[in-house]
């Protein structure tokens, strides 16, 4: 077996396979390493493993893992490790230690699994427990608290009856209006907890739009304010796997959203594109804007600048669009409006379920 043949076999394989010196010096690197760390498998040859670990961790890590190779025959662990354009790769590094007849064939082995998709479901999962478990205990708080709020508005349109008093009753007409309130901040709470899981079909992304822009333009109507729709390139195909119900409600809470932020007439733009494997939706409006300090937080469940508001909507839309596969984006300016961005895959399954592989 030829050394050429060895060299063919381990480009082969899946996992990043690196060998240094002891010194930490590269000296061999496959193909999968350099594809995963972004460097050229040659011109790598004479520099220092370093250039794969974060600044903090050449002090004491590297020569940590270095150390105990030689001494105790290798390292195992999950470690953090960065790529030619200093972005993060999570990896299960393994490492081995090769004695050879002196010390300039004492070799250290490095074999590196990608694991960063795998710590990205792993963050999704228990994402998604969290929502679970918060979603049942808003549901459960919800329920307690309607029961009194129902009897106490209950109550007071029966005393409101029997009052006479001007004074008196526009104190009870007072209550019977909080309690309203009350009563659509516990709807919007309990629609956040029982939010369902999507269920994927394909559906006419162009429809749904169509559809959340009508849902709205009664109150765009009333509030002054234009809403204008285009559909750049309108030659590719709008059909893409998605649950349409749940995209609507997000799509409309963030009209409505626009509409609250625009101060007498106004405007809103909404644009569906195509980008890669991607179909694109912006909403623009030219309201009022988001202060950049509260950017970070829109998302957040309960957050709110506005008097009287709960902080749901954009919670539940950031949720629904995340459940279906997508990103959302804000940027905003104030005194000159916010712009949503929002990315959905057009195709969820998987190539090899749905196209003929050359």
């Amino acid at each position: 077996m030829t050394p050429r043949f060895l060299h063919r076999a381990i480009d082969l394989i899946q996992d990043a396979i690196i060998i240094t010196d002891t010194s930490g010096t590269l000296h061999y690197l496959n193909k999968k390493a350099g594809e995963l760390f972004g460097y050229g498998v040659k011109a790598s040859i004479g520099k220092s493993i370093g250039i794969l670990f974060l600044p903090d961790d050449l002090t004491h890590f590297l020569p940590n893992i270095l150390r105990k190779t030689q001494v105790e025959g290798g390292y195992e662990g999950e470690n953090v490790l960065r790529d030619r354009n200093n972005t993060r790769v999570f990896v299960r590094l393994t490492t081995s230690f090769y004695l050879g007849n002196d010390r300039d064939e004492n070799w250290i082995v490095f074999t590196l699994q990608d694991i960063t998709k795998l710590k990205e479901l792993e963050r999704n999962y228990y994402e998604s427990q969290r929502l679970a478990s918060l979603g049942r205990m808003v549901e459960e708080i919800a329920h307690k608290v309607r029961n009194p709020v129902v009897s106490i508005g209950g109550f007071a349109k029966r005393i409101s009856r029997t009052i006479s008093g001007t004074d008196q009753l526009q104190y009870f007409k007072r209550i019977e209006k909080e309690i309203s309130r009350l009563e659509g901040i516990i709807d919007q709470v309990q629609n956040f907890a029982t939010l369902p899981k999507p269920v994927h079909k394909k559906e006419d992304i162009r429809k749904i739009i169509e559809a959340s822009l009508e849902s709205i333009s009664a109150n765009a109507s009333q509030k002054r304010v234009v809403i204008d729709f285009e559909v750049e390139k309108p030659s590719w195909n709008p059909t893409v796997f998605i649950d349409g119900p749940l995209l609507a409600k997000a799509l409309s809470y963030i009209l409505n959203n626009a509409i609250e932020a625009i101060d007498g007439e106004g405007s809103i733009h909404v644009k569906l594109f195509s980008k890669d494997d991607f179909i694109g939706i912006e909403i623009s409006d030219s309201g009022c804007g988001i202060p950049e300090e509260n950017l970070g937080a829109i998302f957040d469940p309960f957050f709110s600048t506005k008097p009287g508001k709960v902080g749901i909507s954009l919670a539940t839309t950031h949720r629904i669009i995340k459940e279906q596969g997508g990103t959302i984006q804000v940027s905003s300016k104030r005194g000159k409006g916010t712009r949503f961005s929002i990315l959905l895959p057009k195709e969820r399954r998987r190539k090899i379920r749905t196209q003929r592989l050359s």
